[in-house]
């Protein structure tokens, strides 16, 4: 029997359960944008089928073989490109959830700022309630905050985790958005003016109701009411 074909089947098998998982625990919104779902899927069928279609294989050669030769070993190059295929299972077993908090956060320069230009500000509809994007947008265009009616004293409720608590009365709140896959997401932040100076550690996940305000530079959300709340199931912005 092939050493270097069963090792293939392995490998493909291994790919095809873990996109299984991916699909069956819905742990792929972690790591995927709603536009790339469809690769979890595919990658589980696909390769599934690539998978049982060697080991078909190895059973006709296996069948053909008379005893007396020798299976073929792996050779240096197919055990680096085995080693390079599972790498990333290996690497997603490792750390099971890909976790976007407040240390992504202080990675992603500051806030939305050096990054959110790679994404197109969403369409300014009327009467659509304000998010995390929006807020950023309003800051950078007068125009897109009166599209939306966002201004001094425009009623807003946001769930994210704290990201910055470090400044007494006030904390950053975070949410990233994703649009193909975790590795490009950008987190888009409000900063929060808490008069009862609660102290949430980072990546706190919060439910903050209150009225914007402006201070000249930026929209900051002025809380009446802050719940602390479980993760969302889908933890972000899409």
């Amino acid at each position: 029997m092939s050493n270097s074909r069963l090792a293939r089947a392995l490998v493909l098998t291994a790919w095809a359960g873990f996109f299984g998982y991916l699909w069956a625990s819905n742990d792929m919104v972690r790591y995927l944008g709603p536009r790339t779902y469809w690769v979890v899927p595919f990658g589980f069928i696909t390769l599934g089928a690539a998978a049982a279609a060697h080991f078909v294989a190895l059973g006709s050669e296996r069948r053909s073989w008379t005893g007396t030769r020798a299976a073929k070993g792996l050779s240096r190059s197919d055990l680096i490109g085995i080693a390079a295929l599972m790498l990333p299972i290996v690497a997603a077993a490792a750390v099971p959830q890909a976790e976007l908090g407040a240390l992504a956060v202080s990675r992603k320069a500051t806030g939305a700022g050096a990054t959110a230009g790679l994404v197109a500000p969403p369409a300014p509809e009327a009467g659509r309630a304000p998010n995390f994007i929006d807020v950023h947008f309003a800051n950078e265009s007068e125009e897109y905050a009166t599209t939306l009616g966002i201004g001094d004293g425009t009623e807003l409720g946001l769930v994210g985790f704290v990201s910055d608590s470090t400044t007494a009365g006030e904390f950053t709140l975070t949410r990233f958005y994703v649009s193909c896959c975790a590795a490009d997401a950008i987190p888009y932040s409000v900063t929060v003016v808490d008069d009862q100076g609660a102290d949430f550690p980072d990546n706190t996940w919060l439910r903050v109701n209150g009225v914007l305000a402006n201070d000249g530079t930026e929209y900051r959300l002025v809380a009446d009411g802050i719940e602390e709340v479980a993760e969302p199931d889908s933890p972000y912005l899409y």
